[in-house]
């Protein structure tokens, strides 16, 4: 039921309710809404008797910021991305999860949570968002203070919004099974197709790739235009095609015997392909569309259209949580921390390193279902060997050494770049065994040979010199004089290797040219030996 004036005052004007909503507005910008509309911006709340001074002024609902600030006043639309990194203290992770069917919406939720704590996140927060959602949150504190030369501070939005990516399709391969037509969450919870469009319309639930070149593709329903006529002369053995019922064989002059084929449902000839479970069809991440300074409902607060309360509640009992649980007259004195910051620091680092190393792999995906538009961004020349260590560019060397985070990026980085450098499949193999040795946290041994099986040698270029995300994201940038000349490290070792080449052929002994004087001479002094040996 939507709120009203009294429900709101009797609400906000318990102490303990007040202690809550400050606590968890330190440091963070304060939205006020009033029903409709929202007060000036940017506020803050200091103190707990503002809580019901605002109630009697009709508020209704307190916001948040994601972003924590030193001083959020100073907060401004004219601000630069630099003055607002310099403003920011750190950001929480809060993932707004929707949905439109109440049971998928706990469903979801609890699938996030399940996919954090696969991802060893221990400081997991849970919270009901006041009407058909949830809110599941990760404080600062658990991520760490760089990720390669990256301050994590200033990786807002973009830090959230790769996690939310990776998240959603770590639950995709991993708890959303599809067999036979059949849906299975978790392996407890089953739909079929009519029924998931009975709940959410007539969409697109399932995403259909191709097992040979990984692109989406759609299959169609098998109809008449879907199959072409094959036609096979039985005497001379002829084939042709045609959308004919019946074709004379021209040579021998008799029928021709129809076999019918279906065309493949891959541009590339393929037939074989894999149905994947697209969770956009049914899940709303409101993180992935996230910008600076947004806003979402804070804990203890009332929501306008439900007359509910946005109450925490333990990541454990989301499937059993009802919405009655959260009508403001029942609800207890506040126990449960929202976004506690008092726990072991950096148990979301492995969730941050593996969300930056899948943003890799989607730009894989995207650059192969593009034309490489390079253009001989690299000096091509034939490569009769392998070039050497030695004229590889500084990211590469400092690569090679080993790594302690983004390793997956830098197998990207390592195999087309030996690619280009002239290093053939066993050689690059031998590389990446031996790099993977120096790694203080090795990479299994089953993930380098799945990444190398599929490896096509020299096809692709390393991501360009200023994609921040790889090498500068992996403090790997530390440029030499040669650097600048460059926009790819392919291209670094090429023109290396080619001015040494260059320079070898300089130093060669340079035979000298005869003149015509000498070669008649020559000749005379070859002629008399020969007329003396045979004296």
């Amino acid at each position: 039921m939507p709120l009203d004036k009294s429900t709101c005052i009797k609400f906000y004007k318990r102490k303990d309710i007040q202690e809550a909503i400050i606590n968890h507005a330190k440091n963070k910008e304060i939205g006020m809404r009033y029903h409709d509309f929202f007060g000036k911006r940017p506020d803050i709340l200091n103190y707990p008797k503002e809580i019901l001074e605002l109630s009697l002024r009709n508020l209704t609902s307190f916001h948040c910021s994601e972003e924590i600030w030193s001083n959020p006043l100073q907060l401004s639309p004219e601000l630069k991305k630099q003055d607002l990194n310099e403003l920011r203290i750190g950001w929480d992770l809060v993932l707004d999860i929707d949905c439109p069917d109440w049971e998928f919406s706990k469903l979801t939720a609890h699938l996030f949570i399940k996919a954090l704590q696969d991802n060893q996140v221990k400081s997991i927060s849970c919270k009901f968002s006041g009407n058909k959602g949830f809110h599941i949150g990760v404080p600062f504190e658990a991520f760490p203070p760089e990720i390669g030369s990256q301050k994590t501070k200033y990786l807002f939005p973009e830090g959230p919004q790769k996690i939310a990516q990776y998240l959603l399709d770590y639950i995709s391969k991993n708890y959303i099974k599809i067999n036979s037509g059949t849906i299975t969450f978790e392996q407890n919870f089953s739909y079929s197709l009519p029924q998931l469009k009975e709940k959410f319309g007539d969409k697109e639930f399932l995403q259909n790739k191709c097992s040979n070149c990984k692109k989406k593709i759609k299959i169609k329903q098998k109809n008449s235009e879907e199959f072409s006529h094959e036609f096979i002369c039985t005497k001379c053995e002829k084939k042709s095609q045609t959308d004919k019922e019946f074709l004379k064989c021209d040579k021998c002059n008799i029928l021709m015997e129809k076999i019918e084929t279906a065309k493949t449902v891959c541009p590339c000839g393929s037939n074989s392909y894999t149905a994947n479970f697209k969770p956009s069809s049914i899940i709303e991440v409101d993180t992935i569309l996230i910008s600076s300074r947004h806003l979402y409902r804070m804990p203890y607060s009332l929501h306008e259209k439900s007359g509910l309360v946005s109450l925490p509640i333990e990541p454990s009992q989301i499937l059993h949580f009802s919405r009655e649980q959260a009508h403001p007259e029942i609800i207890a004195s506040p126990s449960i921390i929202f976004l506690d910051r008092h726990i072991l620091q950096e148990n979301a680092r492995h969730l941050l390193m593996q969300a930056w190393d899948f943003k890799t792999q989607l730009d894989i995906q995207e650059q192969s279902t593009k034309k490489e538009k390079q253009e001989k961004k690299y000096d091509e020349f034939d490569l009769t060997a392998a070039i050497p260590a030695e004229f590889f560019p500084p990211c590469i060397k400092k690569t090679s050494y080993g790594l302690e985070d983004g390793k997956k990026r830098a197998i990207f980085i390592l195999t087309n770049f030996l690619g280009k450098a002239g290093w053939n499949k066993i050689e690059i193999e031998q590389f990446l065994e031996e790099w993977n040795k120096k790694n203080p946290a090795p990479l299994r041994e089953v993930y380098l040979k799945g990444q190398l099986h599929n490896l096509a040698v020299g096809e692709r270029l390393p991501p360009n010199c200023d994609n921040e995300g790889y090498y500068k994201g992996l403090n790997l940038c530390h440029p030499d004089t040669f650097c600048p000349k460059i926009k790819n490290p392919a291209n670094y070792a090429i023109l290396k290797w080619k001015i040494h080449l260059e320079q070898e052929e300089e130093n060669k002994p340079k035979r000298k040219k005869k003149s015509k004087e000498d070669k008649i001479n020559g000749d005379k002094q070859l002629l008399a030996s020969n007329t003396t040996k045979e004296t």
